[in-house]
């Protein structure tokens, strides 16, 4: 098993992104005081078979959201230090992913107070979990299986900056998140989304070219 470990670090954000390509496990453990706040953990088996497990923290001080993939856990700010372990499981010719980010203040102004590397892993940590909380597997995913519907760019605004989950985990952790941010990669995401419709009208419609697509009613 190869293994890659990425640590960005900041005084409003921590992220460590561990990495692994081969069969095998691994298995590292971290402490947790309450001046790390909120925490995100996001788990991923990019590509073939794995598995995970966490072991440190009740459900009653997190909230998770679980796919066939993916696994999103947020640990509210704990109020006694404690140790947490992250196991990753992968099978022969798989890719397998651990992402820990402890939001330890309210991030104002981006650019002033993260990194380019770290702004661009949270913004790729954000989308993955945003996904993820509404049932849809992370673009990192390379062997899934198809996805019957894609998020709209209103489910996304809601979940970023909206207020349908008002005094809920998620909610509590994005708001320590610059709202341009957010913004910023809602505009993106908007843009992204138009181009895939495009591409599967221009796939539609060369298929009706050739006889092979009924034509639209």
């Amino acid at each position: 098993m190869k293994l890659d470990q990425v640590e960005l670090r900041s005084e409003a954000l921590d992220i460590r992104i561990v990495e692994s390509i081969g069969d095998g496990s691994f298995n590292f453990e971290f402490d947790v005081s309450y001046g790390d706040g909120y925490i995100l953990i996001l788990l991923e088996i990019l590509a073939g078979r794995g598995d995970f497990l966490v072991q440190g923290f009740d459900e009653a001080n997190s909230a998770a959201a679980s796919l066939q993939r993916q696994r999103v856990y947020i640990l509210r700010p704990v109020e006694a230090n404690r140790r947490i372990a992250v196991g990753m499981f992968a099978a022969v010719n798989s890719k397998v992913r651990a992402t820990i980010a402890c939001f330890k203040r309210k991030i104002v102004d981006t650019s002033a107070e993260l990194s380019f590397p770290l702004c661009r892993a949270l913004c790729k940590l954000l989308v993955a979990s945003s996904l993820a909380w509404m049932g849809i597997p992370s673009p990192d995913i390379l062997d899934r299986v198809e996805i019957s519907s894609t998020p709209s760019v209103e489910q996304m605004r809601q979940l970023l900056i909206g207020t349908e989950t008002t005094g809920s985990s998620q909610n509590e952790l994005l708001a320590l998140v610059d709202p341009d941010l957010r913004t910023a990669i809602l505009d993106v995401m908007e843009e992204t989304m138009w181009l895939l419709d495009m591409r599967d009208q221009i796939h539609t419609a060369a298929c009706q070219m050739v006889g092979c697509c009924p034509p639209p009613r």
